[in-house]
């Protein structure tokens, strides 16, 4: 079983109109609903592949309630923390053209309390599961440190993990040595203050991020080449060119991607290839991280995999 654990869900609208209007009264032709959040994606795809997963994270409110029954029509095991405050909402604009606007409430406030009941509901999970994929942003300081902590109790159960985090969150996560670590390009010079101009400057933050005990580091861009390291190699990995429609969700049906390969005992390039052509797939669908097996498999032919000197 693999654990997801997002700590900011949302419940994701999307309005669809012919057109805004700003200052007028819009009439919206239909209207859908899911689940947001990066965790949350992850699971949505594993299920989808058919791994046996459970996600977890913070839930309040109304909101909160609507995103267990979604949730459960997806068929998406959960096992949530309920906090004091109310879950955010998101609300996305489609209109007829194809443009896309949208507007996220803040964030929630948890309480330490409620944050040290997330990471004891984790260190249950942690006999039980091959994996903990720790995803996204932390909805208050109270919660900043819950990652490093989720690491730490795994690694020390010899149960491997996954951040996908930036910012303070990541930086705090770090020396707890995930199994490990993605950032899109953006998140990594935010969160560490450099910048990746060059090929080598992705040696060098491979260097410095091997050293801290992480097994792979992996650094995307958009529909931009991918950079991937371990200890012992290196890799610049394409993605083939598409339609993109909805690239949201790319990073974490990616990282499903890859933890369907290690379930299947794939080598490394096999699966980041994999890995990288399920980011791809997402990003051709408005659904997100929802595609099937076989799609994945077909765009997997489509990635090109260097090794880096």
């Amino acid at each position: 079983m693999i654990t997801t654990v997002t700590l900011n869900p949302m419940l994701d609208k999307t309005v669809y109109v012919d057109r805004i209007q700003r200052g007028d009264v819009q009439r919206a032709s239909k209207i859908e609903m899911a689940v947001g959040g990066k965790g949350v994606n992850v699971s949505r795809q594993l299920t989808k592949l058919g791994i046996e997963n459970v996600a977890t994270g913070f839930i309040g409110g109304e909101v909160g309630t609507l995103i267990e029954r979604l949730l459960n029509e997806e068929h998406i095991a959960q096992d949530f923390i309920r906090v004091a405050g109310m879950t955010r909402e998101g609300v996305t604009y489609r209109e007829g053209d194809g443009t896309v606007t949208a507007v996220f409430e803040p964030p929630h406030r948890v309480t330490h309390q409620e944050a040290a009941q997330l990471v004891e509901r984790v260190n249950a999970l942690i006999p039980r599961s091959s994996w903990i994929v720790c995803s996204g942003s932390s909805p208050s300081p109270e919660a900043d440190d819950v990652f490093a902590a989720i690491v730490k109790q795994a690694t020390e159960q010899s149960v491997k993990t996954v951040v996908d985090s930036y910012g303070l969150v990541c930086r705090n996560a770090v020396p707890s040595k995930p199994t490990i670590l993605k950032l899109n390009k953006d998140e990594y010079e935010q969160t560490f203050g450099k910048k990746l101009l060059e090929q080598r400057d992705y040696h060098n933050a491979f260097d410095e991020l091997l050293g801290q005990g992480i097994f792979c580091c992996i650094v995307t861009d958009g529909s931009r080449a991918v950079y991937a390291a371990t200890n012992t190699q290196r890799w610049k990995i394409t993605p083939p060119s598409i339609n993109a429609v909805n690239p949201t969700g790319s990073g974490d049906s990616m990282i499903a991607g890859m933890l369907y390969g290690y379930a299947h005992d794939w080598d490394q390039e096999d699966v980041l290839r994999f890995g990288v052509a399920a980011g791809a797939c997402n990003a051709q669908r408005w659904e997100v991280a929802n595609s099937s097996l076989e799609n994945i498999l077909a765009m997997q032919s489509h990635v090109s995999i260097d090794t880096l000197t």
